[in-house]
């Protein structure tokens, strides 16, 4: 789980698990559940993974990117094979008035890393925390944790399952849950092709290594959004705001791997300039860098995370409390609240949002994860 995890839990969990939205965009709206629906937990055969994020990647096929994940056998036991980041598929959830479980499907099997990590990053593993082994792990101790905080942005897509997208990666070396260096974050060009029987697993096809350097912002690793021919990539200050950069999508297959077609948000106007990560002008008032999404809502005319704004820059609103979930007792209880707009049939009319819960393992020293799913209805 990442260290940043804590604040997430602090930031949702001031009565169990929270999410929120404030509305006051264009107009003064005050969003309001008609009904909450539970699907239970998604439901993971044999695997024990933290922290999935979802996006829509092509007709009724959902893409979910985890972080740690180990086999969960069926003695009930947990596998000692640490992988730091892994992908699946789903359907789309069934209506709410027959809310099924969702299954992930994992047809590559356990075992392959979704990003890779770079030649600098322990890859193959010389090294074990206190109970697993696995790829980023160190001789001194030391892990490259390897942990995407979101799924891809997706810039293109075809008939039968042709995708292109791009994601971004921390590269962060951790001694138990403290960060002991950053280097920089590296840039993931993903891509599927021709899928006709819906089972094939996107591919890493390039990996920019320090894409964002150290003192940079890390733009498209806490949330991202395509709209109106503009891939919006947000990213962490060292405060925990947010911090915006844009590229608009050009051509057939737009690329993202071009520093040149890039615009950043400082001190309230768009520059071709990439700032320094310390700029008191980039943040984005009434924001936190936790795990999460931006979306845009038809329905309120707003782009949505744990507020809402008139534009993905903002002015974000206050957050209000509208929902309240259970919690787990593992070392970190609860984080990575996450909404799911890929899942909705986008017209902002409801949303699909998870969280994960984490249970100590009997006898051991990791965390056993769950993650509930619920749909909110909105009045």
């Amino acid at each position: 789980m990442s260290p940043l995890s804590l604040r997430s839990a602090i930031a949702l969990l001031a009565c169990g698990t929270a999410f929120a939205a404030s509305p006051e965009a264009r107009t003064t709206i005050m969003p309001t559940v008609a009904k909450v629906t539970e699907y239970g937990n998604l439901i993971d055969p044999g695997l024990n993974r933290d922290s999935c994020s979802s996006t829509y990647w092509a007709p009724n096929k959902v893409l979910w990117v985890c972080r740690d994940t180990q086999q969960a056998f069926k003695n009930g036991t947990i596998g000692t094979v640490l992988v730091a980041n892994t992908v699946s598929y789903s359907t789309l959830p069934s209506p709410p008035s027959d809310p099924k479980p969702l299954v992930l499907h994992t047809p590559q099997g356990y075992g392959p890393l979704f990003y890779p990590l770079n030649a600098d990053e322990c890859p193959a593993p010389t090294g074990c925390g206190e109970d697993v082994c696995g790829a980023g792990f160190c001789a001194d101790g030391t892990r490259w944790v390897g942990w995407p905080d979101i799924t891809p942005a997706v810039t293109f897509r075809a008939p039968l399952g042709v995708v292109n997208a791009y994601g971004w990666m921390a590269q962060q070396r951790l001694t138990g849950l403290d960060v002991l260096n950053q280097t920089g974050w590296t840039l993931y060009h993903v891509t599927s092709g021709i899928d006709l029987l819906g089972t094939s697993i996107p591919k890493v096809v390039k990996q920019i290594e320090s894409f964002w350097t150290a003192d940079q912002i890390g733009y498209g690793t806490a949330a991202n959004l395509v709209h109106d021919g503009y891939a919006y990539l947000y990213g962490a200050t060292p405060d925990r705001h947010l911090a915006l950069a844009r590229a608009p999508l050009i051509g057939l297959i737009p690329s993202l791997e071009d520093h040149s077609i890039y615009e950043y948000w400082v001190n309230g106007k768009w520059t071709g300039t990439a700032p320094v990560s310390w700029d008191p002008t980039i943040v984005l008032e009434n924001t936190s860098a936790i795990q999460g999404t931006v979306y845009y809502s038809p329905k309120w005319k707003s782009f949505v995370s744990i507020s809402t704004a008139p534009n993905p820059e903002g002015p974000w609103s206050t957050p209000v409390q509208f929902y309240s979930g259970s919690i787990g007792n593992g070392t970190l209880p609860t984080y990575s609240a996450l909404a799911h707009p890929g899942m909705t049939d986008g017209t902002g009319d409801y949303i699909m949002l998870t969280w994960t819960k984490t249970y100590l393992y009997p006898g051991g020293h990791f965390n056993v994860y769950e993650a509930p799913l619920i749909r909110v209805d909105w009045k």
